[in-house]
């Protein structure tokens, strides 16, 4: 895809992840702050075995899919975020998005997600959520800055479900 950069105008590219990205997924995973894998993976998350940077890396590009953005080229290539989906039906997929610690608000995530629903709606899903911890401020503020419905948090839940429609791509064509 494209190039795209940074708030403060650092170049990054941002395409599908693949098998071959199952080191550098391994890497962006280290480098995050014990906080930042919290508030991804909503468990305290250690060192990621092979088996869960097998499941990371080897999607279908359908029903699962992940963009990450890069930075470098070649051996020094490295994801800096990731933001994928995954179908909980036939016409619903949950996503989530990831940045690393020293690239947040700098306008990846924000790139990164516009783009993921994108690819959700070009696959024919037309609703997307995700499960945000209810005390993850800046995700619930990035949802409702990208069109997201955040519901309340129910009595005794400790997370809250953000969800938009999708954009039907074949309406767009029909114009």
């Amino acid at each position: 895809m494209s190039p795209f950069h940074t708030s403060d105008g650092v170049g990054f590219r941002v395409r599908a992840i693949g098998p071959g990205d199952a080191e550098r997924e391994r890497d962006f995973i280290r480098r995050m702050s014990p906080q930042s894998r919290y508030l991804r993976f909503m468990h305290h998350v250690g060192e990621p075995d092979d088996k869960m940077i097998g499941e990371l890396v080897n999607v279908d590009h359908h029903r699962n899919e992940a963009l990450v953005a890069v930075i470098g080229k070649g051996a020094d290539e490295r994801i800096i975020g990731v933001a994928r989906y995954s179908a909980t039906s036939a016409d619903e997929c949950e996503f989530a998005v990831t940045v690393a610690d020293d690239w947040q608000c700098r306008g990846v995530g924000t790139t990164l997600v516009p783009l993921l629903f994108e690819r959700a709606a070009q696959e024919g899903f037309r609703v997307i959520f995700g499960t945000v911890l209810a005390d993850n401020a800046r995700m619930i503020e990035l949802a409702e800055w990208l069109g997201l419905t955040v519901e309340p948090p129910r009595p005794g839940e400790t997370t809250v479900r953000a969800w938009r429609l999708l954009a039907n791509p074949a309406a767009k064509d029909s114009r």
